[in-house]
């Protein structure tokens, strides 16, 4: 009898316990900062750097604790990015909580709601920069080594492979600017590192030069690099 005892109330002090716990855990449960989830959603996503951070989660937490700029994401400033991360931040915390919830933690729908409910004009999201496959990537890689200006661009470019720019890769868009095909410009990640005015550098030297860089560097990336550095 008294092991029956014994066991029946181990068994309700576990049952209270474990009662205890849960209310004890949603009681004290640190809510998630829904403006960090939905100022990533409002990004483009590519994580490409060019805000001086790594990746877009990043970013979304530095905007939500007040540590960067508003119009900091670079490639979405043409798609009214800076415009929703101020609606976002201007909104009552709780209201985006409640906006979250409603949408089942999607953040996407939650955002969308509450754009429509603001009353205010932001511009639509056009669709996200599409990466290239790492097939795609090693297939421009190795056309690289028939043109040898293309692979001193190559080298001060990012190489992120980002998609931004509308090619397949940063290989694919040193080809595209060593054939004056594409302006460099159109690397947004790169402006941050002067990629623009190291490829104007590199568009002006005669092949004579560009082969003896090639030779001093062994046509490692890297060491290119540093030689437009300075």
């Amino acid at each position: 009898m008294t092991v029956v005892n014994s066991v029946l109330f181990m068994a309700i002090l576990g049952i209270g316990a474990g009662v205890f716990l849960a209310f004890a855990s949603a009681k004290f449960a640190v809510k998630k900062d829904p403006r960090i989830t939905l100022i990533e959603a409002s990004l483009p996503g590519v994580n490409c750097g060019a805000c001086g951070f790594p990746g877009c989660s990043a970013f979304a937490k530095a905007i939500a604790d007040g540590k960067a700029p508003l119009d900091g994401c670079i490639p979405g400033k043409r798609s009214g990015v800076p415009e929703k991360l101020k609606l976002i931040m201007e909104t009552d915390v709780d209201k985006l909580t409640v906006l979250f919830e409603e949408a089942e933690e999607d953040a996407e729908k939650a955002l969308e709601k509450l754009i429509a409910t603001s009353g205010k004009e932001v511009k639509a999201a056009p669709p996200k920069p599409k990466r290239p496959t790492q097939e795609e990537i090693e297939s421009y890689k190795e056309k690289l080594k028939e043109n040898s200006r293309a692979t001193l661009i190559f080298a001060v470019l990012p190489n992120i492979n980002c998609g931004i720019c509308g090619s397949p890769g940063c290989a694919a868009f040193a080809l595209k600017v060593a054939g004056k095909e594409e302006n460099a410009d159109k690397c947004v990640p790169g402006k941050r590192q002067n990629a623009p005015e190291k490829v104007a550098k590199i568009m002006e030297l005669s092949q004579s030069e560009i082969q003896k860089i090639i030779e001093d560097t062994s046509g490692e990336p890297a060491e290119i690099k540093k030689k437009f550095e300075s």
